[in-house]
């Protein structure tokens, strides 16, 4: 297992492992993958690939990965034309794009990035999380980015936990989303 720099031969897998940790039905049914892929991964393996960070496997497949956009302003300008793919998808995935949207613009002068990190199930626990994440925050400290912050599920009490662990305070919680947030 390693952790490599995003390369364009990874989408399918990055595809992938977003999809396979999304909601169920992101793998069955094809609105919701495509709410989940435009909301949370398109826009960074399209826009962000040198703030991308995957796991990979010994036959050097993503079995995991963390997304960043350093900068909201370029992020938000950036993700119009995938929430017009959002819009697509129905009105109630919509509202939940723009919320998110919304919610990161309302850190993000002390937080101007934000991250995603993901793996598939049989890779959790093994440290790799914290591999990733301590990848991505060396790459963000290293281009002078003040502060990082993710929104997670409030119900996702593994993650928060890891999250806090990893330094992150949280910045608001309105069920069913967390806020969280961590200085550089």
């Amino acid at each position: 297992m390693k952790i490599v720099p995003y390369d364009e031969k990874y989408r399918a897998d990055v595809s992938y492992v977003c999809a396979c940790t999304g909601p169920p039905q992101a793998l069955t049914d094809s609105r919701m993958n495509a709410y989940i892929l435009n909301m949370f991964c398109n826009y960074y393996i399209d826009n962000e690939q040198e703030n991308v960070f995957v796991l990979t496997d010994d036959n050097d497949r993503a079995v995991g990965y963390i997304l960043s956009a350093p900068s909201y302003k370029r992020f938000r300008k950036g993700m119009k034309k995938y929430l017009s793919l959002v819009r697509k998808t129905g009105i109630v995935n919509v509202i939940e794009g723009y919320s998110e949207l919304l919610c990161t613009g309302a850190f993000s002068k002390k937080y101007p990035a934000h991250l995603h990190i993901d793996i598939l199930d049989e890779y959790t626990g093994s440290g790799y999380g914290s591999q990733l994440m301590e990848t991505l925050l060396s790459h963000l400290r290293a281009l002078n980015v003040s502060g990082v912050m993710l929104i997670v599920s409030s119900g996702n009490k593994g993650a928060i936990n890891f999250y806090k662990r990893k330094g992150f305070k949280t910045l608001l919680k309105t069920p069913p989303a967390t806020v969280m947030g961590l200085k550089l």
